[in-house]
């Protein structure tokens, strides 16, 4: 059985609940997420997007920019490599339409799930040099690919990483081990005086295109236009919101309801949302899982080509598709499901592991079925099934 327990970190909630007028409840929950003082309550409260922290406080964000200039300025080819979920197809996008903006020739990669794989293998370096690119810029990924980049230096490519992932240790000198990029763009580096490193890969993505629009003298504004992706990217990668994610989520929701990409507009409409009034939960539980679906059942350059849709009636016959791939994938999460909690029943139950094996469940599919009975059960799960 699952075991409760109360939260119960003191403070003055009364003291509280009156200097910021909210109830003393409020005060309670915020103290329980470890919110500590009156900037950080107030921030909590009533933070805004001029309160961010500087993007140059992240190490090498300054040797990024640099970098980037001088091949825009040379008309370098630049590719984008991305992810295939919903914070690697945002900051695939952010990317491609601020580096578009300033002038740099570039296009977007994004694996495939099947096909490629996570993040970047040797077969998309060497794609990269037949296709003449100069340099790589990754998203949502880069930072465990030792070997991959090493290669693509070899080669004589420039590389830029941006990315929020840990960072592997050596265990015996505890130092970090990191690709040979050129820069490397990731707030969880130890070196680095960011001062919140809970941030998704495209709120790093968003913090490069800010940074490079103030060089370029870009008017702030279309800055700001990308705010909702960075909101939906934060809440679509299970961020905790809190410090700047609450800020950026709390904003981007907002701009939603007057949101320049049309792509956002169908989504919301072929899922009868009312722009006005998104929250969170219709981000987690309603447009994310579209944006994700076309990653684990297709090709998640499908939820790229609905950001990047120019007219409406492309993209709502993107944003159709993207709902009717999301309710299959429900089906079938809720199919593989049921054979799983069948499988338990009649063979499984006393076990302290469950080891399930589901040849027909998709292997996208396989976390979140073993996630589901999980919770059913309050046992690790691992599900097994036919991948590729």
């Amino acid at each position: 059985m699952e075991k409760w327990v109360i939260a119960a970190k003191r403070a003055d909630f009364n003291q509280i609940g009156q200097q910021f007028h909210i109830d003393p409840v409020i005060a309670r929950l915020i103290r329980n997420r470890d919110v500590i003082g009156e900037d950080k309550i107030r921030e909590y409260l009533s933070g805004t997007v001029q309160e961010l922290p500087s993007p140059w406080l992240m190490k090498d964000m300054e040797k990024a920019v640099d970098i980037l200039e001088k091949k825009i300025s040379q008309k370098a080819k630049v590719r984008i490599i991305g992810d295939y979920d919903i914070d690697g197809v945002t900051s695939t996008y952010i990317l491609m339409k601020g580096l578009a903006r300033i002038g740099a020739d570039v296009d977007t990669y994004i694996p495939d799930r099947v096909a490629d794989g996570y993040g970047i293998h040797a077969h998309l370096i060497e794609r990269a040099e037949t296709d003449r690119i100069d340099t790589i810029v990754t998203c949502d990924n880069g930072i465990a690919a030792i070997d991959q980049i090493a290669e693509a230096k070899e080669l004589g490519m420039t590389v830029v990483i941006t990315d929020h992932h840990d960072i592997q240790v050596d265990e015996v000198s505890e130092t970090e081990i990191m690709p040979s990029a050129d820069a490397i763009v990731n707030p969880k580096r130890k070196d680095s005086k960011y001062p919140f490193s809970e941030i998704c890969g495209a709120m790093v993505a968003y913090k490069l295109i800010q940074v490079l629009f103030e060089e370029y003298g870009i008017d702030r504004q279309e800055w700001l236009d990308m705010l909702e992706l960075a909101a939906i990217a934060t809440v679509g990668d299970v961020m905790k919101l809190k410090d700047e994610n609450r800020i950026v989520v709390k904003e981007g929701l907002k701009k939603l309801a007057n949101t320049k990409i049309q792509g956002l507009v169908s989504l919301m409409e072929k899922n009868t949302l009312d722009p006005e009034h998104i929250s969170a939960y219709h981000v987690g539980f309603v447009l994310g899982p579209c944006l994700n679906a076309s990653g684990r059942l297709k090709t998640a350059q499908m939820a790229m080509e609905l950001l990047l849709a120019e007219n409406k009636a492309q993209a709502d016959e993107l944003a159709d598709a993207l709902k009717a791939l999301n309710d299959e994938r429900k089906d079938m999460t809720k199919d593989g499901t049921d054979a799983a909690i069948e499988q338990v029943e009649t063979e499984l139950k006393d076990d302290k592991v469950l080891v399930v094996f589901l040849p027909d469940c998709h292997e996208s599919l396989a976390g979140i079925v073993a996630g589901r009975i999980r919770e059913y059960y309050n046992k690790p799960v691992f599900v097994l099934t036919r991948a590729e």
